[in-house]
């Protein structure tokens, strides 16, 4: 199960590495393509990750 921490200086994805990956290409679509970590830090936006 992945869990999100978002902090104002920093994000924290916990979860296996799949996980992590799909919730990165998540946010990645729902961002509109190359989204840089950083601007993930500003949304923090917490969405499950379905198989």
């Amino acid at each position: 199960m992945l869990k999100k921490y978002v902090a104002p200086d920093r994000l924290q994805l916990v979860g296996k590495a799949w996980e992590i990956r799909c919730a990165l290409r998540r946010e990645q679509k729902l961002r509109g393509g190359r989204t840089p970590l950083a601007s993930l830090l500003a949304g923090g936006r917490a969405s499950p990750c379905r198989n």
